[in-house]
């Protein structure tokens, strides 16, 4: 089973939601603009659990981009 959405609430591009459940795992992708994300999880996961997953991710990714950055500038 698969569904794909796109959502057009801001002025920025659209994100596309694609969600595809095969047995018992989920496979969701959410894209906008130049950015992906990919969750896999089991096919009973709640929205709650999900974004108590992610959180943290975006000061994560910003993180990891500032130390990328720096390892260059010895």
């Amino acid at each position: 089973m698969s569904a794909t959405r796109s959502d057009n609430t801001t002025s920025q591009p659209p994100a596309v939601i694609d969600v595809d459940v095969v047995g018992d795992r989920v496979l969701a992708t959410v894209e906008r603009g130049d950015i992906a994300i990919v969750v896999e999880g089991p096919a009973g996961i709640s929205g709650d659990e999900v974004d108590e997953l992610l959180d943290d991710v975006p000061e994560k990714i910003e993180e990891v981009a500032e130390l990328f950055e720096g390892s260059g500038s010895t």
